[in-house]
């Protein structure tokens, strides 16, 4: 750094990098507004064409669709098939009329013969009969007669858009025959309806999409008629519609208005206004803060440093090399500190020694804990083994292997070995939950130990910790019984809810107080113990935490005895039961993990509440 840029008052600096820090942040907040954001509506807006588009052609699918349905209920029809084959001539009277048209919506119907002959056809323009030459679609020369008048199977059927004089149309066309299928094909029945004027206003009230047709020339390029574009209002969609043959028919064009990217302008611009008057006011609120607040308050703390140093009072080393208000306070601080250094070395010294002293006595108390339901596990299977190894199998075997053993009593040998061995067999059970229990306690062991050794003189790291990993492993500490006399419950969400504390720390803790509530409800006498694990959210000093809480129906304490629980050495159980290191402990330990512990109860005989307040990790939830 130049000795210019050392000079330059800590004001200016912080003045400089305001602006130039807002400067930054508009032009990145531009740069990502128009290329994230902008982009982002264009393709909201080619989405809405396209399912304007869709839409449009799923209108005209539907009404194909409903056209061939109507084909499919005459076509197995057994009066059209005798009207075809001319036994039931009285059918053209009283089905095949305008009347017949009109309440089924269509503008063309048209029966043929087997030898594809025309029989009986009526065409509506606009509520009037016109000849079905006129339309130039039905004549013998057009390729399409032979699609629509003639199928060689009962289950041919022929659907789509043909070309007319009068315009486009929606045909479908179904082979003639009975309801039961027997018997030969007699003709075809072909039905219709125009895509006109009065069709597409339809389809655009139905759709609420701008809709419109064109004819799509014969030899030109698909792939260049089809898509999407963009106009200065609207997003136009195209797609080629094919007629009966498979040919290239109808341009189906929609209109999408761009209302969406009209928005996304609008709200980009609000948005950049925003960041600019916003940038600007935080910018002005953090100069005065810090102009008023630090850069003022610095200037007097420099000449109060002086004096603490006069003093002789304790503080750190900065060894700042600057040459603005806060350089001159590291150095005045230096000063001060060099003077004392000794004597807070001969502080350190003696703190250390003392430190150490309480960690081992700590250590042993959490060994000891985990040590206990190690002990019990061990005691229980040395005393399922002993029992096992009295089981007289080995005699009842030779008993049975005796030639002069009576049926009746080898019957009975049989069933004491099965029983023995059913015995055997939850004995076993037992013993593998026993050295389960051991195990995860020696490793619990092994943990502290080797947490101790890893981080001896060190703080404890911390680490983002799911509260129902911790709370179950910590429960192992409640030794097995038989028959079960204290009843553990964990709450449903714990595994929902995360702190930031030192997992091992936090492990020996939540034993410590599992554990004792355990021993509480036991010195009580309660025939029903419960143990209940509850956390929950909070904001303490607008800070997120973490509530963790063991509530007991055990002994529980008076008013008197509160204010002293998470004192050094006190304790509310027999003498030699107890050394009162371990509440005083945890309040140690949860105070350094930026939490506190607090206990409550009703009275004597009420049970008690111990409460953890921990940070929450990131999120608080997982």
């Amino acid at each position: 750094m130049s000795n210019r840029q050392a000079s330059i008052p800590l004001q200016s600096k912080v003045s400089l990098t305001l602006v130039l820090l807002i400067a930054a942040f508009v032009i990145l907040s531009y740069t990502i507004l128009q290329s994230v954001i902008a982009p982002a509506f264009d393709e909201l807006e080619i989405d809405a064409a396209k399912s304007d588009l869709h839409r449009a052609e799923a209108a005209l699918r539907n009404d194909i669709e409903n056209i061939e349905a109507i084909t499919a209920d005459w076509g197995p029809w057994d009066d059209m098939y005798s009207y075809v084959t001319g036994t039931n001539p009285g059918f053209e009277k009283s089905n095949l009329n305008r009347p017949t048209l009109a309440n089924l919506d269509l503008d063309l119907l048209v029966v043929y013969s087997a030898e594809s002959h025309f029989l009986w056809g009526q065409f509506m323009d606009g509520g009037v009969g016109v000849s079905i030459e006129t339309l130039q679609a039905l004549i013998p020369d057009e390729t399409a007669l032979a699609a629509l008048s003639s199928h060689d199977e009962g289950s041919d059927r022929t659907a789509g858009f043909v070309q007319s004089t009068r315009g486009p149309m929606m045909i479908s066309s179904r082979a003639v025959r009975r309801s039961d299928e027997s018997g030969p094909i007699a003709g075809a029945v072909v039905m219709g309806q125009f895509l006109n004027d009065e069709h597409l206003a339809r389809y655009r009230e139905r759709t609420d999409v701008d809709i419109s047709l064109g004819l799509a020339d014969a030899g030109a390029d698909i792939a260049l008629l089809e898509g999407f574009e963009f106009s200065t209002a609207t997003v136009n969609g195209a797609k080629i519609l094919f007629d009966i043959n498979n040919q290239p028919f109808l341009i189906l064009q929609t209109q999408t208005p761009r209302s969406i990217s009209y928005l996304g302008s609008q709200t980009i611009n609000a948005a950049m206004l925003f960041i600019i008057v916003a940038g600007a006011m935080v910018c002005g609120f953090i100069w005065f803060t810090l102009r008023y607040t630090i850069l003022r308050p610095i200037e007097k703390l420099s000449m109060y440093i002086d004096e603490i140093r006069s003093s002789g009072d304790l503080s750190r080393q900065l060894s700042m090399q600057r040459g603005d208000e806060i350089g001159v306070l590291g150095r005045q601080f230096d000063n001060m500190t060099a003077e004392v250094h000794n004597a807070r070395q001969a502080l350190l010294d003696q703190s250390l020694k003392a430190g150490k002293a309480d960690t081992a006595a700590e250590v042993m108390h959490n060994i000891r804990n985990a040590m206990t339901p190690m002990i019990n596990g061990l005691d229980r299977l040395r005393k399922s083994l002993r029992v096992t190894g009295n089981l007289r199998i080995a005699e009842s075997t030779k008993q049975i292997a005796d030639p002069n053993c009576p049926p009746e009593r080898k019957q009975k040998f049989l069933e004491y070995i099965v029983a023995s061995f059913e015995h055997i067999e939850i004995a076993a059970n037992d013993s593998i939950a026993d050295l389960d229990l051991v195990t995860s306690q020696a490793k619990q062991v092994a943990g502290i130990l080797t947490d101790q050794e890893k981080f001896a003189n060190v703080a404890p790291v911390a680490e983002n910790v799911t509260v129902d990993d911790v709370l179950g492993e910590a429960a192992n500490i409640i030794p097995r019984e038989n028959p079960k006399t204290v009843e553990l419950t964990l709450a449903s969400n714990l595994n929902k809810l995360r702190v930031r504390a030192h997992r091992i720390g936090l492990l020996q803790v939540m034993g410590n107080l599992i554990l004792n509530a355990y021993e509480s409800i036991k010195r009580s006498g309660t025939p029903h113990g419960k143990i209940l694990l509850l956390a929950s959210n909070e904001m303490v000093d607008d800070k997120p935490m973490v509530r963790v809480t063991v509530r007991d129906n055990g002994s529980g304490f008076n008013d008197d005895t509160e204010p002293m629980i998470f004192r050094r050495g006190f304790t509310s159980k027999s003498e030699g039961e107890f050394t009162g290191l371990g509440l005083h402990w945890c309040a140690n330990a949860v105070a350094s993990m930026g939490g506190k512990i607090s206990a409550e109860s009703d009275g004597e005989g009420r049970g008690a509440e111990f409460h953890v307040l921990l940070p929450a990790a990131q999120g608080g939830r997982r």
